[in-house]
């Protein structure tokens, strides 16, 4: 008899084992470049760079049975950390920032995106 349960991919990432290396990080990087709110700006432009990553084990850990349904939520979710990406670089970076963070998004993102969401079913097989 078999599983009701679709079975787990071999390789598990940890969202708590993620989100504490990356506030780490960030902690670092702010008192290097002095105490002050920016630091929490740095914490989620680090968070921006693994957007489709953090985006995936969010969206994995959602109780929604229906893979589509946790897909479109995790698709919502990067686009509500490129809004974020876009509003934080404004207050940090002089410029053509939407320029920087769109050329960011599709360096940083696309290949992250293709094996979390695109090449998924083929990869936990």
């Amino acid at each position: 008899m078999s599983s009701p349960h679709p079975p787990r991919p071999g390789l598990q990432f940890s969202l708590q084992t993620l989100m504490v290396v990356m506030a780490m990080i960030a902690v670092a990087l702010g008192v290097y470049r002095g105490l002050g709110w920016q630091y929490l700006a740095y914490y989620y432009l680090l968070l921006f760079a693994v957007g489709p990553w953090f985006a995936f084990l969010l969206s994995e850990c959602l109780p929604i049975r229906y893979v589509p349904l946790r897909v479109a939520a995790g698709n919502i979710l990067l686009l509500f950390l490129f809004i974020g990406a876009l509003k934080i670089s404004e207050l940090l970076i002089d410029g053509q920032v939407v320029l920087l963070v769109g050329l960011a998004a599709l360096l940083l993102w696309t290949p992250q995106y293709m094996i979390f969401f695109v090449w998924r079913g083929s990869l936990e097989r």
